[in-house]
């Protein structure tokens, strides 16, 4: 019978972690690593790779116990099968490609909803109006992802409107011009449009914050990592940043309390409203005035930039705290049985 493993990720390709193999030693006794293409449902079994000591063994296993999905866009389907298999609330990540109008809907209904930029779904008709009130709009599709798609209208005079990207920026003449042309651009129904929020400014750049919140070895919500993406003030999106700083760099400590309390809210929130999480990136970012605005969720954080900071005390955290919830998951699934006893 093929041995059975207490806690696997599974992964859209099969592949080592780095971080993993070079700090085997503050991990569980043995991880394994699978994906997709490695289920074979009729034999009940997984092709993974199995880190065990610091080495890696690729080999044939049991499903396992717990499973830390880092698959994106989540494997829906695939997931419910696998949750056949897998004991009831130990596969997390169930979503990691959210949809921002369904995140907008959730958080609007929360003590979040004055740190949101107001959202609606596109429709070409409205955009007069919106320019009208808000001077300036984001459009972004609503399952997008690092930036992809996105693009700013502002209006510049009775006639003007400029469209800018992350690379460029060009002028529309007259509602019968732009209108057309951004609904050939952003379909109805797949894109949403919203409040542009002016970025502080300092020194010729603007920043955001990005908060990683995980559940932790006590199930509950917490801040592993944070950090601060620095971009041109002339940049539309801090995607295209040019370094990554530590966040007590760019904002105060009351800030930053203030950008936790709001990150814990919406982990929590979206937790209910959604199910089955594990760990939320929280990107905020701060207006001339210093008021948070909540800017995007992603379901699946960016580890990679934390490498840049030089702190292997945070680096530690957003790798092993999923580690540790896995490890609340099985405690739980134990206690479960004894209760039944």
């Amino acid at each position: 019978m093929p041995r059975r493993i207490d806690r696997a990720l599974l992964l859209n390709t099969l592949h080592t972690v780095p971080y993993y193999t070079d700090n085997w030693r503050d991990l569980p006794r043995e991880l394994l690593f699978f994906a997709p293409q490695g289920i074979d449902w009729e034999k009940g079994t997984v092709k993974g790779l199995e880190l065990r000591r610091g080495v890696w063994r690729l080999g044939e296993f049991a499903f396992p116990r717990t499973v830390y999905n880092r698959c994106f866009p989540e494997p829906k389907a695939l997931l419910a099968k696998l949750g056949e298999h897998v004991a009831p609330g130990n596969i997390f990540n169930l979503c990691t490609q959210l949809d921002k109008w369904e995140v907008y809907g959730l958080l609007k209904e929360s003590e979040a909803a004055p740190h949101l930029p107001h959202s609606r779904l596109f429709a070409p008709e409205e955009l007069p109006q919106l320019l009208a009130e808000y001077k300036a709009v984001v459009c972004k599709p609503r399952r997008g992802h690092g930036g992809a798609g996105v693009f700013k209208l502002e209006l510049a005079g009775p006639e003007l409107v400029v469209v800018t990207t992350q690379w460029y920026s060009f002028p529309l003449w007259g509602e019968a011009l732009y209108v057309p042309l951004v609904a050939a651009a952003a379909s109805p129904g797949v894109y949403l449009v919203q409040q542009y929020i002016p970025s502080l400014e300092r020194s010729g750049v603007k920043f955001d914050v990005r908060l990683v919140l995980q559940k932790n070895r006590d199930g509950k919500w917490q801040v592993s990592g944070e950090l601060s993406r620095v971009a041109s003030a002339q940049s539309l999106l801090t995607n295209g940043y040019h370094a990554v700083a530590k966040v007590g760099e760019v904002v105060s400590r009351a800030t930053l309390d203030q950008l936790h309390l709001l990150g814990q809210m919406v982990a929590e929130v979206l937790d209910r409203g959604l199910g089955g999480l594990g760990e939320l990136g929280v990107d905020f970012l701060l207006d001339q005035g210093g008021q948070p605005w909540i800017l995007e969720v992603n379901g699946k954080p960016d580890k990679g930039l934390f490498w840049k900071l030089g702190d292997g005390r945070m680096l530690k955290r957003v790798y092993v705290t999923p580690l540790h919830y896995q490890q609340h998951l099985l405690q739980g699934k134990t206690s479960a049985l004894g209760s039944r006893s």
